[in-house]
């Protein structure tokens, strides 16, 4: 990691694990969720369209769920990342949909905190704590994706030629004002 890079993940874990339990489960998977649509932008062919599609009101992969699954469907995430992902987002509805009395103690959260398997320290210190078992995952996920839009530029998505494609018909004369016919080759 960069100097800044690692400035700037000490600034976020000291203010992540002062948290609320909520405020964890809200910023855990808001860093995550802001990973992964690094990765995604830095995939598509066209950094343009992949902001319409990501962001704003109407966006289509706004969600964390729609952003993971692309990820996911497009190779760019593994299976473990992905479902520890999905369980990180589990979570963080659980707090985002019930307006008060939630803590990682209440059995439901207990059970998706002990399904984070990232790079979990093995031993007792971690097995009965479920905040920790979150707050290990999400560092864990969000190292594993730091540079990953990096490597995922190798791999970028590239705008290619394709046996039977349109092209503008060449051989027409078309007016000025008009649009050139469009054919099938």
């Amino acid at each position: 990691m960069t100097e800044e890079d690692i400035k700037y993940f000490s600034e976020f874990l000291r203010e992540f694990q002062k948290e609320t339990d909520r405020g964890a489960a809200l910023v855990g998977a808001a860093l995550i969720d802001s990973r992964i649509e690094r990765l995604l932008i830095s995939h598509f062919a066209d950094e343009r369209i992949a902001q319409e599609l990501l962001n704003g009101g109407n966006a289509p992969l706004s969600s964390f769920s729609a952003r993971l699954k692309l990820a996911f469907g497009l190779g760019l995430i593994s299976e473990l990342e992905y479902k520890e992902c999905d369980t990180i987002r589990k979570i963080r509805n659980e707090f985002a949909h019930h307006v008060h009395g939630l803590t990682f103690a209440v059995p439901k959260l207990t059970d998706l905190a002990r399904n984070l398997r990232a790079n979990t320290p093995s031993g007792d210190r971690f097995k009965g704590d479920p905040r920790q078992l979150f707050i290990n995952s999400v560092i864990m996920v969000s190292l594993s994706f730091w540079y990953r839009p990096e490597y995922a530029r190798e791999a970028r998505a590239s705008r290619r030629e394709w046996n039977h494609q349109l092209v503008p018909d060449e051989t027409t004369v078309a007016s000025p004002s008009a649009a050139a016919p469009i054919v099938l080759i």
